[in-house]
C-alpha cells in the first residue's frame, strides 16, 4: 500500500514537471554569431606595382587569383590570397565594376566618377581575356539602349548575360555576351522597382550601385539614397525590397566622414552586395560598415562599425568577393588597400 501511494505521488511530481516544462520551456541561450575576424591588408595610396590610386571592385577567380580595378591608375591589378603581386595590367581609363564572365574574361565598367580622373573617358564597357588582350568594348554617354552615364556594378548571369547597373540612369541594362542590348528595368524613383528618388535625378548616387546573383539566379541591388536593398528575377520582376536608413548596426544608413572628420552629406547608403554560399548578403555602405544579412533583411553581424585607418576600419568600403576558403576580401576604396577577413559561419 505504501509503495502504491509513492508510486502515485512520484507519477503526480513528474506530470506536475512536465506540465510546468509545458507551459514555462526552459530558455535557451541563442548562440552567438561567429565574430568577424581581420586578418590581413595591403595596399597604400600611390601608382607603383601593388599600390592603389581608389580601388573599386574585386573579383576572385576559381584559382583563387584576386583581381582588383585601380581607378586612377588606369589599371587592373592581380593578387594571391596573401596579397602578393602577381601582375598588373593597363585597361581602358578610369575602370570601376568587375566581374568574370563564363569563360573567365574580365568585364569591366568605366566610369568617370572623380575630379581627379586622368582621362574625362567612361560610360562604357570593356571585355579583357585572362591574356589581357582588349575584346571588345562598347556603349557612350546617353540614355539610349546601350548608353550608360556612370555604369557601376556588373554581375554576370549563368546564362552569359552581362548585368550592368547604370547608375545615374537609374536602371539596369542587359546585355548578350557579345554586348548586345537586350532589356533593361527601372527609372528615377522611390517606388519599389525604381532606383534612387531621394536624389537628385543628375546624381549617381541614387543608384542602382552595385549587383550580385543569389543561388537563385535572382539578381539584387543596392540603391545608395534610398538606403535600399532590392531584389529582381532575372527578367527584371521585383520580388522583394528593404531599407532602413539608420545608423547603427543593421542599418544602411550614416554618412561618410571624410578625412577631416565632418560628414559629407551628399554621400550616404550601401554600395555594395556580395552574396555567400548560404544565400547571406554582405553589403558595404557609405558608413564604413560591413554587414550580414538574411536574404530577409535581417541583420546577422558586421564590422567597421568606427571610420577610420586601422585594421578593420573603413572609409567608404566598395567591392567584395570570397575566395574558395570562405574569406572575405574587401575593397577599402578610400583608405588605398584591400582588407582580408575570415567570416565562417
Amino acid at each position: 500500500m505504501k509503495n502504491h501511494v509513492l508510486r502515485n505521488g512520484l507519477l503526480c511530481c513528474l506530470c506536475l514537471l512536465a506540465a510546468h516544462a509545458l507551459i514555462h520551456p526552459p530558455i535557451i541561450n541563442a548562440a552567438e554569431p561567429t565574430p568577424i575576424q581581420f586578418l590581413k591588408t595591403w595596399g597604400q595610396q600611390g601608382d607603383q606595382p601593388g599600390e592603389f590610386h581608389f580601388p573599386i571592385d574585386i573579383a576572385i577567380n576559381a584559382s583563387d587569383e584576386i583581381y582588383v580595378t585601380d581607378h586612377l591608375n588606369d589599371r587592373v591589378q592581380k593578387f594571391d590570397r596573401a596579397g602578393k603581386l602577381l601582375g598588373q595590367f593597363s585597361v581602358l581609363p578610369n575602370p570601376g565594376g568587375l566581374a568574370f564572365d563564363k569563360q573567365g574574361n574580365l568585364v569591366i565598367s568605366h566610369i568617370v566618377a572623380s575630379g581627379s580622373s586622368k582621362h574625362k573617358i567612361g560610360d562604357r564597357i570593356s571585355i579583357y581575356s585572362p591574356q589581357r588582350k582588349l575584346i571588345r568594348q562598347w556603349g557612350k554617354q546617353g540614355k539610349g539602349p546601350g548608353e550608360f552615364n556612370c555604369p557601376g556594378g556588373i554581375a554576370v548571369a549563368d546564362n552569359g548575360r552581362i548585368y550592368v547597373a547604370d547608375q545615374t540612369n537609374h536602371r539596369v541594362q542587359v546585355f548578350d555576351p557579345t554586348g548586345q542590348f537586350l532589356f533593361e528595368w527601372g527609372k528615377h524613383g522611390s517606388q519599389p522597382g525604381e532606383f534612387g528618388g531621394k536624389a537628385n535625378p543628375n546624381s549617381r548616387v541614387g543608384g542602382p550601385q552595385f549587383l550580385a546573383f543569389d543561388s537563385e539566379g535572382n539578381l539584387w541591388t543596392t540603391e545608395g539614397a534610398n538606403c535600399r536593398v532590392q531584389q529582381f528575377t532575372a527578367e527584371g520582376k521585383l520580388l522583394q525590397h528593404w531599407a532602413t536608413d539608420a545608423d547603427t548596426p543593421g542599418g544602411l544608413g550614416g554618412y561618410f566622414s571624410g578625412f577631416g572628420g565632418q560628414p559629407v552629406k551628399s554621400l550616404t547608403g550601401p554600395i555594395a552586395v556580395c552574396i555567400d554560399q548560404k544565400d547571406r548578403l554582405w553589403i558595404s555602405a557609405v558608413s564604413g560598415r560591413v554587414q550580414q544579412f538574411s536574404s530577409a533583411g535581417k541583420y546577422l553581424r558586421g564590422c567597421g562599425e568606427k571610420q577610420g585607418t586601422a585594421a578593420g576600419e573603413f572609409y567608404a568600403p566598395h567591392g567584395m568577393a570570397f575566395d574558395s576558403q570562405g574569406n572575405l576580401y574587401v575593397v577599402d576604396a578610400y583608405n588605398h588597400r584591400i582588407q582580408k577577413f575570415a567570416v565562417a559561419p
